[in-house]
């Protein structure tokens, strides 16, 4: 990791309504990927393509066929008729039961498109963890080249693969890049089981930058290693920042109440104001010592000036 942060600004990242639909696969060898690539990195050739439309395009084909063998049936049919008449009455009868075999496909389509999608992932998922075994080598391979990039394939990733080794890499890219307000950035995704000083430092930023990504997870987290992030350099300073975060609602204040009155004496000014008319516009709620402390906090304020 270079010593000096570096400014950057990341691609832009699309967000799908499944998890899924991040995976392509290559029409021709069956390799999958979560990542950009125009050509498949396998064979190398430009055929890579959503998964839902590869399941779309077996539909169709799995359509095709029932036609097919429909159309071959009936032309046989036809054929093999003793007569001229006979031919054409079996050919017009024929016609006329082809039409609702097609209707009939045209109602199916979503489903059979659908069953051809879980078949995929069913009948596949070792190729699928292969692919996104070999994305993630290449992107701890690209670390050396580009840390920028490295970052945006673990995110792209991310959204499939949840674990915490995912998760940590993305934590300790991130703490190599000047981070700045206007960045797509996320917390709760990123949150990890165990203590790390990358994940509590990264917490700090966010809670600099954007107090709106500190929501419950990072509340307990924060609390649950409170005593391990007091003992880092810097560490009383970030845990200050998530107790202001705290204070922008209510049900947070009430939840964490304990939490907040360990540092409500370093909060800023205007947070301390907040915090009493939270507290007094909602006398029944438990803020236990938060209460009695925000109050004298308050009143020295109002004498002071």
């Amino acid at each position: 990791m270079n010593s000096s942060k570096q400014a950057v600004q990341f691609r832009p990242f699309t967000r799908t309504e499944h998890a899924f639909q991040k995976l392509r696969v290559c029409k021709r060898c069956g390799q999958f990927t979560a990542l950009w690539e125009e050509k498949c990195t396998s064979c190398g050739r430009d055929t890579l393509v959503p998964v839902e439309q590869y399941a779309r395009l077996r539909a169709k084909r799995y359509f095709r066929k029932d036609l097919a063998v429909s159309v071959i049936l009936l032309a046989a049919t036809v054929f093999f008729g003793h007569s001229p008449q006979q031919m054409l009455l079996c050919g017009i009868v024929g016609a006329l039961l082809l039409l609702p075999l097609v209707l009939l496909q045209q109602g199916i389509y979503p489903y059979e498109q659908r069953r051809q999608l879980i078949r995929l992932f069913r009948g596949r998922i070792g190729q699928i963890q292969e692919g996104l075994n070999v994305n993630h080598k290449n992107a701890v391979a690209l670390r050396q080249l580009s840390e920028r990039v490295s970052y945006e394939m673990l995110r792209e990733m991310a959204v499939l693969i949840h674990n915490d080794r995912i998760r940590l890499q993305q934590v300790a890219l991130l703490q190599s890049f000047v981070l700045r307000k206007d960045m797509e950035l996320t917390l709760d995704p990123l949150l990890i089981k165990s203590f790390e000083p990358l994940m509590v430092r990264y917490i700090g930023e966010i809670a600099r930058l954007n107090r709106e990504l500190i929501k419950d997870r990072t509340f307990r987290y924060v609390v649950f290693y409170e005593r391990r992030i007091l003992e880092l350099a810097g560490g009383e300073d970030i845990l200050v920042r998530v107790a202001s975060a705290a204070v922008r609602k209510k049900r947070y204040v009430v939840t964490h109440a304990a939490f907040i009155s360990r540092y409500v004496r370093k909060l800023p000014k205007e947070r301390v104001q907040r915090l009493y008319h939270i507290i007094q516009e909602n006398p029944l709620e438990p803020f236990g010592d938060l209460a009695d402390e925000v109050k004298i906090i308050y009143l020295m304020e109002q004498y002071k000036s």
